[in-house]
């Protein structure tokens, strides 16, 4: 097993992923493969020595650099919450791989479900739009939305704005 060293100032590393002791030129040679792979599609020791390396920095580094890179350009990205214009965007859309999440609001599987049960009510009405059809869709998403952390009058809204969207009914 590898023991890992923490750097010996207080602060934390420039890389997240360099728990190991790494060297400075190392970091900044990783930083460039990052900026350059970026511009061009990828590094060439030529595009290094433009950089400001040297051909022994490039020897040395290259690898633990390299790899480095890689792990720095994969990043976690988390969405933002829906706001109330995005929720009634998705709403009236309806589709099932795009379910209105406020903040504090998880992809359940009850959240889901109920999300798809509203997709296949909203569908259902674009095929054979009757009275009915639009009653049963309102209610699942008044359903779906009593189920999410949003307050009742962003609730009322998201309502008003859906039904004022869907087909009018003829009798």
């Amino acid at each position: 097993m590898q023991q890992i060293r923490r750097h010996p100032s207080d602060k934390s590393p420039a890389f997240p992923e360099a728990c190991v002791e790494t060297h400075p030129r190392c970091l900044e040679m990783s930083e460039a493969m990052r900026d350059l792979f970026a511009i061009s599609g990828g590094v060439k020791p030529e595009d290094l020595i433009r950089a400001g390396f040297t051909s022994s920095e490039i020897i040395e580094f290259r690898d633990n650099a390299a790899r480095l890179a890689v792990l720095t350009s994969t990043k976690q990205l988390t969405l933002r919450p829906d706001l109330l214009e995005d929720m009634i965007e998705k709403a009236r859309h309806a589709a099932p791989n795009r379910l209105p999440l406020p903040a504090d609001a998880e992809p359940t599987r009850g959240l889901v479900q109920a999300w798809g049960e509203y997709c296949a009510a909203r569908g259902a009405l674009l095929l054979d739009p009757w009275h009915g059809q639009r009653e049963r869709c309102m209610a699942v998403l008044s359903s779906y939305l009593d189920s999410l952390p949003i307050f009742p009058a962003i609730r009322t809204s998201v309502l008003r704005a859906v039904e004022a969207a869907m087909p009018q009914v003829t009798q």
